[in-house]
């Protein structure tokens, strides 16, 4: 009877560890929530529709006639003392190169970028997606990538014992965080590179372009702070001129150094007032120096033009697995996501550390006139491009050590138990005197 107790202990315990590690059964209710994982069946109805949408986006043949959108009051700011700076922003022509009109598609899968080679100076980009900065260069082959952890993008080669750090980027083409590959040369776009500095301009400086692109944007951070870096092309395509801005956010701060400085660039405003469309991402009340964002957690993004909000811009963030989900900003110009989980290795492969990134798209037309290069134009298209990183959600990895820890209690309540079983069972030593002639 003792066994029988012991065995239907151990099966129960047994069976609450798979219960608690295992994804919430109703995940079909809660892939937007950062909950449990899509089925297959979802998963397909998606693609078709994402494909659906493709088809649709590429039979359009003129651009919705939608204005720009109200501007926000100056007082719609207040909330936006956290705003985080991102470096640059790039403007290119429309999502579908080699075509001179169409309204750009904010839906459907991403597209595969073409590599292409080296681009000169001054020379615009030719977009198979949209244009956007990332701190990891495109994969050769298929461009399928693993996440990675560390300090990706980081120069190591410019910086040095005594020297700052040089950060890296790369200027990449797609709506795919794994898959986009290099942007192509376009020689009628014209192409504007700025950095902003903790302590330099807050219109920024011209940062010099590089010879090949696969050697991507490199600049040095010898201050704490937030460096943003703009890439803005303008290319006319009849008489749509269509205006790109690709930004990137890198945040420098260490865990020594000067604490005055590391508040100021906590506290330094964080978006240009001369950008033509950009996207800013707003900082949490209790945001430190080395925030990271986690998977299932909600986070707002304020779309700005010339540092003024911007109501009605659709605006599209794109997971590392390729789920993506659109909204329209408000009259703030604000939209909120919530960051989704879609990190699902094998137990014995999770890493706490893994480091995802995310594409934000924004996209606005406005009715707006006047000539480009000596030539007219009757409205202007905008796209806006931002990237970050997020990571497994804390308890995504405590459930793997509870586990750990209830299935090691379990082995260890199930030794003292056999032990102390068979200690019973043993009969104690007894003398016995007997006489043979009796």
């Amino acid at each position: 009877m003792s066994k029988l107790y012991l065995c239907a202990i151990a099966l129960l315990a047994t069976l609450s560890i798979n219960g608690y590690c295992e994804d919430a059964p109703a995940a079909e209710k809660r892939f937007g929530q950062g909950g449990g994982r899509p089925s297959e069946a979802q998963i397909a109805e998606w693609r078709a529709k994402r494909e659906a949408r493709e088809g649709q986006a590429a039979t359009a043949d003129a651009p919705s006639p939608a204005g720009s959108g109200a501007h926000g009051d100056m007082s719609a700011m207040s909330g936006m003392t956290g705003m985080a700076g991102m470096p640059g922003m790039k403007d290119e022509g429309s999502l579908r190169s080699g075509r001179s009109g169409g309204k750009p598609s904010m839906k459907g899968m991403p597209e595969g970028a073409a590599r292409s080679g080296g681009r000169p100076s001054g020379m615009g980009m030719r977009s198979g997606g949209a244009l956007w900065l990332s701190d990891t260069p495109p994969m050769r082959g298929d461009g399928a990538r693993g996440g990675r952890s560390g300090m990706a993008g980081m120069d190591m080669s410019g910086g040095g014992w005594g020297k700052p750090a040089v950060k890296r980027l790369w200027l990449r083409a797609g709506n795919d965080p794994q898959r986009s590959g290099f942007a192509q040369e376009d020689a009628d776009a014209q192409v504007e590179t700025l950095l902003v500095t903790p302590d330099g301009k807050p219109e920024g400086e011209p940062l010099p372009s590089a010879s090949d692109d696969r050697k991507g944007l490199s600049f040095e951070m010898p201050v704490q702070g937030f460096y943003r870096l703009y890439l803005t092309s303008r290319k006319l395509q009849g008489d749509i001129l269509n205006v790109n801005v690709a930004k990137a956010e890198v945040a420098n701060f260490g865990h020594g150094g000067d604490v005055e400085e590391a508040a100021r660039g906590l506290q330094a405003t964080r978006y240009s007032e001369s950008a033509p469309l950009e996207i800013v991402r707003e900082r949490k009340p209790d945001e430190r120096k080395f925030f990271q964002l986690k998977s299932g957690e909600d986070q707002v993004f304020i779309v700005l033009k010339k540092g003024l909000p911007l109501q009605g811009a659709r605006v599209r963030m794109v997971s590392y697995q390729g789920w993506s989900k659109e909204e329209v900003s408000d009259e703030q110009g604000r939209v909120s996501f919530q960051i989704v989980r879609d990190y699902f290795p094998p137990w014995n492969e999770f890493e706490k550390r893994f480091k995802a990134t995310y594409l934000l798209i924004a996209e606005a037309n406005a009715a707006e006139t006047g000539k480009y290069q000596d030539k007219p134009y009757t409205s202007v298209r905008y796209q806006a491009s931002l990237s970050g990183n997020y990571y497994p959600s804390p308890t995504d990895y405590l459930s793997y050590a509870w586990a750990l820890g209830v299935g090691m209690a379990i082995l260890l309540f199930c030794g003292v138990a056999v032990y102390l079983y068979r200690r019973r069972r043993v009969k104690p030593y007894q003398e016995e005197r007997f006489h043979e002639g009796k």
